[in-house]
């Protein structure tokens, strides 16, 4: 457990000390498969919580040309 949080806290603080981060889609859709697979070992309810704030799918969709 504590190797996927590390992946997904070197994420954030790539995102907090405002370095780069959209370097590969494929990578940013494997930390988001991490993030989704840490919330639910957490609590499985928080999936469906989190749906309306999720946006990653539609960002990445609306932003791909610039990627």
């Amino acid at each position: 457990m504590s190797t996927k949080f590390n992946g997904v806290r070197k994420l954030r603080n790539r995102i907090f000390h405002h370095e780069p981060v959209t370097w590969s889609i494929s990578a940013l859709t494997n930390y988001k498969n991490e993030i989704i697979e840490g919330i639910d070992w957490l609590d499985k309810n928080l999936l469906n919580w989190i749906q309306d704030i999720f946006r990653y799918d539609e960002v990445i969709k609306k932003r791909k040309d610039l990627l």
